[in-house]
């Protein structure tokens, strides 16, 4: 990377001529060592699966050739299973915009998943039969199962493929959800197919993912929560001269105000002396027990508060180095948001910056 990354800077010196018809590409997956300079002066593109079932199962089809697809001796059957493979690996994509509901842990499964379950499925059906245990193991528990860490998931990722990928799949009237929208075709065509895909419902009912209706919300609360946020980040931060605050005496500002107005400590020695009698055995009550470590982590709590502010109005100052943590309070500060590192510290909560403050003092 070192060597690519001086090559590259020598692009731009004043006396390196270039073809004006050269071009340079670069393919990277996401990789720490990839050199800054080169991103930065680069134009980035990025493939990301589509949204939507309909979207996912028409891109894969669009990579699958006729010959693939209607010369096999298994026929019909072939197509089937073919179907069933690219619409479970379409549904466990979906599956991670229901957040916790989908999955456990947010898992990365990606077309070269779905490309090498169809060849070593063409790979295994050579002989005109489809070995469904070899193919059910490789496909759940190796290919897709692989990348699956929670014993939870993997019971669940298994139970998806068994309602596209089995010998009941290719029954006839079989259908992939109760209401009866989603099955697989009985075309022998690709061309029917993608005839029969464009006709897919264009909103995902939660049922073929095997969920209540109610699943729609976190999914629609977490989109709506994803804009917001994607909104605030790419607002303007720059103030033309004359026409206010500047964000740096903006943040200074709250930063001084908060610090000013934070406690230095909770003393369990304030409280009520009652809390702390003990009993005939020399013991103290669970509350007391309780409320002791509630202080504790109040108290951890608040010294994270205090440093955190202390030192982003120093960088502001200029007296020591903006650093990334820093930088995110910074912008919270702007966007009126809880920092993430004062969350992490604290306990749940959905509050806005202002109200969340106010219950620290």
């Amino acid at each position: 990377m070192l060597p690519m990354e001086e090559l590259i800077k020598t692009f731009t010196e004043p006396n390196v001529s270039i073809n004006e018809n050269f071009r340079l590409f670069l393919s990277s997956m996401p990789s720490r060592t990839f050199p800054v300079t080169v991103l930065q002066n680069s134009v980035k593109v990025t493939n990301e699966p589509p949204k939507g079932l309909r979207a996912n199962i028409r891109r894969a089809f669009t990579e699958i050739t006729p010959t693939f697809f209607e010369e096999h001796l298994l026929g019909r059957k072939w197509r089937k299973v073919i179907f069933g493979i690219c619409f479970f690996h379409a549904i466990i994509q979906e599956r991670k915009k229901f957040g916790p509901l989908g999955w456990n842990i947010c898992y990365e499964f990606n077309d070269s998943d779905r490309e090498c379950a169809l060849l070593n499925l063409n790979l295994y059906c050579q002989e005109g039969k489809i070995p469904w245990d070899a193919l059910t193991y490789i496909t759940g528990e190796i290919m897709y199962g692989g990348r699956v860490t929670d014993a939870w998931d993997q019971r669940c990722l298994r139970t998806i493929l068994r309602r596209f990928f089995s010998p009941e799949t290719l029954e006839d009237n079989y259908c992939y959800s109760s209401s009866g929208i989603y099955f697989s075709p009985d075309a022998d065509s690709l061309q029917l197919y993608k005839e029969y895909i464009e006709n897919l419902p264009l909103t995902d009912d939660p049922e073929i993912f095997g969920m209540h209706e109610n699943a729609n919300l976190a999914f629609q609360r977490k989109e709506t929560s994803t804009l917001i946020n994607t909104i605030l980040e790419v607002q303007p931060r720059s103030t033309a001269r004359g026409t206010g605050k500047s964000n740096d005496e903006i943040v200074s500002e709250l930063a001084t105000s908060i610090l000013s107005k934070l406690p230095e400590k909770l003393d369990t020695e304030a409280s009520l002396e009652t809390l702390f009698t003990k009993d005939s055995k020399g013991r103290v009550s669970s509350l007391t027990t309780v409320l002791g470590q509630e202080v504790d982590r109040f108290n951890n709590l608040l010294k994270v508060l205090r440093n955190s502010l202390e030192t982003l109005n120093k960088a502001i100052a200029g007296f020591v180095v903006m650093s990334e943590e820093m930088e995110q309070i910074y912008k919270s500060f702007l966007n009126n948001q809880v920092p993430t590192l004062w969350a992490n510290a604290a306990y749940p909560s959905l509050k806005p910056l202002g109200s969340w403050v106010k219950d620290c003092y």
